[in-house]
């Protein structure tokens, strides 16, 4: 059984960070080990939380136990949130301590930044990213805010989202998934906004006289779903991570089309956890008003919008997928 250490924030009441990584995961056969970057007693979406933040030594003093004890023989490293320049430099020691052990170890990087152009952490960790951790990871999953800012990059069209994967792949990053873009774009059949997934693995040449890597380039669009959730791209991390190189796998990693057929089945999983989700969120009496301010949204209400994650074991198992990953041209 693969076993995975995932570096990330931790809630005592609902579902983000390791708290909506964890239980897919090992669903998904993983043996997961989590050491928590925050320890809050719920999300930040709500009116007051209380708690703290992991010293970055803290996070080193558990790690070291571990591999003291001869606990670190990880096949996956995981993280998502740091929240400080100094948790960037320790992952970087716990990741080099893990691949000296297993130089084989798949790093996967959620670069939890920011999102719909609020910035959650402080601007001095960007270049960080750039430096210490993209060049060392295997797969990223940033969200379009997050990329835009890793590359310098606006976003507007599929031509530009290409040259930002491109940017991350001259990194060394072999696999790069965008996991969600607004292009302004509405289905032709309704009037719901349209999302897209964009996405781009770096596969070996099959060619001997031609030895230079191709690149499988694809998109996937959706439906944007109007409600509030919290703890979604943790969540797409965790079941990507799974889908492309876990015993569940949707193919073999070396398949060409590996990454796309993983990013199929995991938003297969996200739609299903994320319209239960919406539907306990109307049941609930949740009226969706995407401008209301945080201090005007009570805990009554943000309560009922933490995702349906173990009602939906069922889509984590077998998810039944919808949408298609085509060709990026």
């Amino acid at each position: 059984m693969p076993r995975i250490l995932s570096i990330q924030s931790h809630v005592v009441s609902g579902y983000v960070g390791n708290k909506a990584a964890t239980f897919p995961l090992q669903l998904l056969d993983f043996d997961v080990d989590a050491i928590n970057t925050v320890q809050f007693s719920n999300h930040t979406g709500f009116n007051v939380w209380k708690g703290e933040r992991t010293d970055p030594q803290t996070v080193l003093e558990l790690f070291e136990g571990l591999r003291l004890n001869g606990l670190d023989d990880y096949s996956h490293l995981l993280t998502g949130y740091m929240g400080n320049a100094d948790s960037i430099n320790v992952t970087r020691t716990i990741l080099d301590q893990l691949r000296a052990k297993n130089p084989e170890i798949f790093y996967v990087l959620d670069p939890v930044l920011g999102d719909d152009g609020n910035l959650y952490v402080p601007e001095e960790m960007i270049p960080l990213y750039r430096t210490q951790l993209l060049p060392l990871a295997n797969l990223v999953t940033p969200n379009q805010f997050e990329i835009e800012l890793l590359t310098e990059t606006k976003i507007s069209n599929k031509a530009d989202a290409q040259k930002a994967m491109d940017i991350i792949h001259n990194l060394g990053v072999p696999n790069v998934v965008i996991t969600s873009c607004d292009l302004g774009e509405y289905s032709p059949d309704t009037d719901r906004k349209r999302l897209h997934l964009f996405g781009s693995q770096r596969c070996p040449s099959s060619n001997p006289d031609d030895p230079e890597p191709v690149y499988r380039r694809f998109q996937i669009d959706f439906p944007k779903l109007d409600g509030y959730f919290t703890g979604t791209g943790d969540l797409f991390c965790a079941l990507l991570l799974a889908r492309l190189t876990g015993p569940q796998a949707a193919v073999p990693i070396s398949s060409p089309d590996s990454l796309a057929r993983a990013c199929e089945m995991a938003i297969a999983t996200m739609a299903a956890v994320m319209r239960r989700t919406l539907q306990a969120q109307q049941i609930a009496g949740v009226v969706y008003q995407p401008n209301l301010p945080r201090s005007q949204r009570p805990s009554s209400l943000v309560r009922h919008c933490e995702l349906q994650l173990i009602k939906s074991k069922k889509d984590i198992g077998e998810p039944v997928v919808e949408y298609r990953a085509m060709t990026l041209e």
